[in-house]
This record gives C-alpha cells, sequence and structure tokens, in this order.
C-alpha cells in the first residue's frame, strides 16, 4: 500500500483576503504640506464722509482718517476655493500689502505708526469699474463718483439696492489680524498668521459662498490724517500687489486600491469558507474534509 499525501495550498481567496485587511482604510496623505501664493481678485476703498464714492479699480486703497478726520475703508478679496483642493487643511496665512503713500503733505506726513486691522466681511460687494484705468495716487484719497455696481460706504453694489446692513460695511467685530504700519514707503507689512485667519480661510474654502474677504480698517480711523495707502493688484508693479500667503496639508483619504483590495479579499474569504457537497462528502472551496489515503 502507498501512501500518497497531498500537500495543502493556502486558498487564493485567503490570501487577498489578508492582503486586503492589511491594505484597506490606509491613509494617504498625498502631497504633505504645500504652501501657495495668491493675488487680489477684488481691492475697493469707501469713505465716510463721501457716502456715494467709491475706489472700486483704482492703484491704491486707503485706510484710515484723512484731514477732517473721516474714515477710509478698504475691501479685499482672495479667490480661495478656485486655487486650493477642496479637502485642503488650512494651517497658516499671511497678507502682505506693500505701503503706497501716508496721510500728511509737504514733510508733515504722519509720523505715528498705525495699528490696522483685519475683519473678516459678512456681506458680500461687488468690483465695480469706478476709478478704472486712473494710475496716480496723489489727490485721490476722496475717492471718485461711484459707477454701479461699486461698492460705497452706504452700499454693496451702488444704485442696485443692496445697501450694507450697516454703513461702512457688514464685518464681524473679532480681529482677524492686526499689524502696526509705519512710514516706509514700498516697504512690506505682513499681518502674521492668526487662529482666526486660519479660521477665516478654511470657513472661506469650506463654503466658498461665505468668501466676502476682509475689511481692512485703521484702529485709530477717526483721527485726522491717520491714513495710510497701499497699492492694489491695479497697481503696473506686480511686485508691489497685495499677496496671500496660504500653507496647508491635505486631508488624509482612504487609498481607492486598498478599498479594492478588500472589498476583493473579502469576497475570497467568503469563497474560501463556503461549503459544498460532492460525492457524499463535505468539501470546503480549497480543502478535503476527509485525509483520503490511496492504496
Amino acid at each position: 500500500m502507498q501512501c500518497h499525501s497531498t500537500r495543502r495550498r493556502a486558498p487564493p481567496g485567503l490570501a487577498f483576503a489578508v492582503l486586503g485587511f492589511a491594505l484597506a482604510g490606509l491613509p494617504v496623505a498625498g502631497v504633505g504640506a504645500a504652501t501657495i501664493t495668491l493675488g487680489a481678485g477684488k481691492v475697493s476703498t469707501i469713505f465716510e464722509n463721501q457716502p456715494t464714492h467709491s475706489i472700486g479699480r483704482g492703484p491704491a486703497v486707503f485706510i484710515g482718517g484723512d484731514a477732517d478726520g473721516s474714515p477710509r475703508r478698504g475691501l479685499i478679496d482672495f479667490n480661495i476655493a478656485a486655487n486650493l483642493p477642496a479637502t485642503a487643511v488650512i494651517t497658516g496665512v499671511e497678507l502682505t500689502l506693500y505701503l503706497a503713500d501716508v496721510a500728511g503733505a509737504g514733510g508733515s506726513e504722519d509720523a505715528t505708526p498705525r495699528t490696522i486691522e483685519l475683519h473678516r466681511l459678512t456681506g458680500n460687494w461687488a468690483h465695480g469699474p469706478t476709478a478704472l484705468g486712473v494710475t496716480q495716487i496723489e489727490g485721490t484719497d476722496q475717492g471718485f463718483p461711484a459707477i454701479p455696481p461699486s461698492p460705497t460706504w452706504l452700499d454693496r453694489r451702488y444704485l442696485q439696492n443692496q445697501p450694507w446692513a450697516t454703513p461702512g460695511g457688514d464685518f464681524q467685530p473679532l480681529t482677524s489680524a492686526s499689524t502696526l504700519v509705519g512710514q516706509a514707503i514700498g516697504a512690506a507689512y505682513t499681518w502674521a498668521s492668526t487662529p482666526e485667519l486660519v479660521a477665516d480661510v478654511q470657513a472661506m474654502l469650506n463654503a466658498p459662498s461665505t468668501n466676502n474677504g476682509w475689511v481692512l480698517l485703521n484702529a485709530e480711523e477717526w483721527s485726522p490724517d491717520t491714513y495710510r495707502v497701499f497699492y492694489s493688484q491695479a497697481w503696473d508693479d506686480t511686485a508691489l500687489r497685495p499677496r496671500l500667503k496660504i500653507s496647508y496639508e491635505l486631508a488624509a483619504v482612504p487609498l481607492p486600491a486598498a478599498v479594492w483590495l478588500f472589498g476583493v479579499g473579502l469576497l475570497g474569504l467568503a469563497g474560501t469558507l463556503r461549503p459544498s457537497t460532492s460525492s457524499g462528502r463535505t468539501v470546503f472551496k480549497g480543502r478535503v474534509n476527509n485525509s483520503e489515503m490511496k492504496s
């Protein structure tokens, strides 16, 4: 009598199952940390003492009090959702503007550094054509008669029956970021990253319809000759235009291949354990229940 032993092999389905279980659910970090710098989408100025004036597309934005202590406020936004992955997790945000002018003239320019604050806007506004084509900055601190739909002190869109809920703009009272601005013409001033600024950009990414940008306020805007002027996105020197630096990471997502293998593994395991009956004996796919001895 000869005894023939059959070497048993691991069921193919079991191998797929083990591989599927091992890989399924593993996250992928994508490209990891990344940084992007955006140019401004819209920049405008509104004027308290000239409620029907605006600078909708001019070369500069005014922030602070004029010679009579009447505030000017800057509006600025960036197209966040169009430039970042939808799954981005924002980790840092910096706004940089370049100083173009300081209140005062003839050697009597304001010498006191002024705190300029960023507040997130809650009302949307239009980028109208007021001051389109203007190239000079000097002498424009009273703005120009607004051309619809430019924003003004009273209206989000001039003559479009869309007023601000509060004259001067609708914005959150909480300061998202602030910085001290001195008198160095051409110098870069940066609003450093804060938790509030990061939260603003994350919310703008997650819900693009709520991205109305920020209003720039001078903390002493009711004091005479306190305004600061910054170059806008319409300034001819691109190196001096506003920019927003955003640091982010990609949220972990399941590996598509792992999900596929997981499904295949489940099917293979189910096939491995499925019993069947053949010639009066119970057979599992991949092995026989009783030992066979051949003589």
